[in-house]
């Protein structure tokens, strides 16, 4: 069953889906609509789940379900990933991009995995930068610490004390 995602506690799961382009607001309204149907009808083992969404940066889904109530099955898990799939096809996005997104004011911008590396050596990705990382512990870490800072995140290890 659907519900505004404020309802929702801190302890809710998360999944977080990272489009791989910033969707137009046609696309946006489209997603929309079909997640809250697909939301309001999402159930495991034909038990409903309270849960929520949200579109960040117009590129990046966070779904939430909680999990005390009733928990997702594989099966529903499963149903929630064809739904990215569904909205992948119809819209030509790749929502299972696994680029690094670097939060920059109200929009993303992606860099390539393998281009990490060279990217901190450069200075386009510093300690500082906000980065969407597509993995939280639940809801309350969502709400609180996300995006996170690079030093805070995997690529922490990039970032190299010098000592003199």
């Amino acid at each position: 069953m659907y519900v505004a995602l404020p309802e929702l506690p801190n302890h809710s799961r998360v999944w977080i889906y990272q489009a791989s382009r910033a969707m137009n607001e046609e696309e946006l309204d489209f997603v929309q609509m079909y997640l809250k149907q697909a939301v309001q009808d999402w159930n495991a083992h034909g038990v409903s789940l309270l849960a929520s969404f949200e579109i960040k940066y117009k590129q990046i889904i966070m779904i939430a379900v909680d999990e005390q109530l009733h928990a997702a099955s594989g099966c529903s898990i499963d149903a929630s990933t064809t739904w990215f799939k569904d909205l992948a096809v119809r819209l030509g996005i790749d929502f299972f991009d696994r680029s690094v997104a670097l939060a920059e004011g109200d929009h993303l911008r992606l860099l390539p995995l393998l281009g990490v590396k060279q990217a901190v050596a450069e200075g386009t990705i510093h300690p500082d930068s906000s980065i969407a990382v597509p993995q939280v512990k639940d809801l309350g870490e969502y709400r609180s610490n996300w995006p996170i800072s690079a030093k805070n995140s995997w690529l922490s290890k990039y970032f190299v004390a010098t000592t003199i």
